[in-house]
């Protein structure tokens, strides 16, 4: 329509202008929050204009949006540009999987994104902040493509299930992600023994996968930002499975018992090898 080829030509010529501002040698603090301004205005003229004339149903359109902003995320030498733009790749390609029914794959592509970026970082010191940064807008998503599946309201329907309803089974989400999560902590070169007890849980529960992943990965490079949203993402998925559970609060209390215990136990057991290791 000529309202959409209007509009989405005024966004590239506002994307142009702030890439071409954003490769130019004066640099301040001011001069990217300007460049940072024009890029979210040209993504809110291109987004109003496709979502207000177009079908949302399309998996094509998604899939575009997609390869356009891992496109702005690795061309803008911009920090918050990249977060942002590598933020709106996972939630799109989740929109387009949504489409084909598949938006059950979205978690388990995302985390290995996550997982490889972050892996590129350690390889690749001279672009470290590329990385880091696409690293912690993948790792962002993780938090809303875990409440994407849910409705938003009682007695609603996911936003997911209104593009397409899901062809795969449930317990295949779960099963990918600790499939995922055993497959870093191998490359990571990590003792199994301490970390088994995450991969049966990220099979059982769904979305605790993400949580330990993006967690492994911070404790591994060290990474206070990527160790607070896995501490976000543990305790998120663990209180969308405790209220999911058709069970009564008593074996929900029950349970919880149960697993303090199983905690504690570890948690000795954990202790007792450390101190019969040798230092």
């Amino acid at each position: 329509e000529p309202n959409v080829v209007l509009q989405s030509n005024a966004q590239l010529v506002l994307m142009a202008a702030a890439l071409g501002l954003n490769r130019m040698a004066t640099r301040s603090d001011l001069w990217d929050q300007f460049v940072l301004a024009l890029a979210l205005a040209a993504d809110a003229w291109l987004l109003y204009g496709l979502l207000d004339s177009l079908d949302l149903n399309v998996a094509w359109l998604w899939f575009g949006l997609t390869a356009f902003s891992l496109g702005v995320a690795a061309l803008f030498e911009h920090w918050l540009i990249r977060l942002f733009h590598s933020f709106a790749a996972a939630i799109l390609l989740t929109l387009a999987l949504a489409c084909l029914g598949l938006h059950l794959l979205a978690l388990p592509l995302v985390m290995g994104a996550v997982a490889l970026c972050w892996l590129q970082a350690e390889r690749d010191p001279a672009r470290h902040q590329l990385y880091e940064s696409l690293t912690l807008g993948l790792a962002l998503s993780l938090l809303v493509l875990g409440r994407l599946h849910h409705p938003l309201w009682e007695g609603g329907t996911s936003v997911l299930n209104e593009l397409g309803s899901s062809r795969l089974p449930l317990w295949l989400n779960p099963l990918l992600c600790a499939a995922l999560l055993l497959a870093v902590m191998v490359r990571l070169k990590l003792p199994l023994r301490y970390g088994l007890q995450l991969v049966v849980i990220s099979a059982i529960i769904p979305g605790m996968g993400a949580g330990a992943l993006v967690l492994v990965l911070g404790f591994y490079a060290g990474s206070l930002a990527l160790m607070t949203l896995a501490g976000l993402l543990l305790l998120g998925f663990g209180s969308l499975y405790y209220y999911d559970l058709g069970l009564t609060l008593m074996t929900k209390s029950w349970l919880l018992l149960a697993s303090g215990a199983l905690l504690l136990g570890t948690r000795q057991w954990l202790k007792h090898l450390h101190n019969g290791s040798p230092s």
